[in-house]
């Protein structure tokens, strides 16, 4: 059964996402974190739902290690985001806001479909925007 929720750690890509960043080594977690985020930011036309639920995912893990307190009421936020976090500098907040910002676009990328479509599309756009408010943007 898989797991859906509006929350950026609550679907089984972005769970799949932390899992992989868990399993790494900590200088190698902020390269796939980057590597998430600018799959979305560079892409050009349709974003598949997967690929968006990972850049989700790695930019509000971005926003969580700039400031552990915005992710205080998510579920599933991994423990070494708030022992352990990455380096985090405009650079990445930058890039982290770009994908937010490239999720609530709602023509060409089929996350925010699927959350239009169900009438989740309101509290969707709430979380990203807590998260681009959590990023300076």
């Amino acid at each position: 059964m898989g797991a859906t929720g509006a929350g950026p750690f609550e679907n089984d890509d972005a769970l799949d996402f932390l899992d992989e960043l868990e399993d790494s080594q900590h200088d190698v977690r902020r390269k796939r974190v980057e590597s998430a985020l600018d799959r979305v930011v560079r892409a050009r036309g349709y974003i598949e739902a997967p690929t968006m639920s990972q850049a989700v995912a790695a930019a509000v893990v971005v926003a969580a290690c700039d400031d552990f307190e915005s992710v205080v009421r998510e579920r599933n936020v991994p423990r070494w985001v708030d022992e352990e976090p990455i380096d985090v500098d405009e650079g990445l907040e930058e890039l982290a806001s770009q994908a937010l910002h490239r999720a609530l676009q709602s023509d060409d990328n089929e996350l925010w479909e699927l959350w239009a479509e169900g009438d989740g599309g309101e509290r969707f756009t709430a979380k990203l925007t807590h998260y681009l408010d959590a990023l300076g943007d």
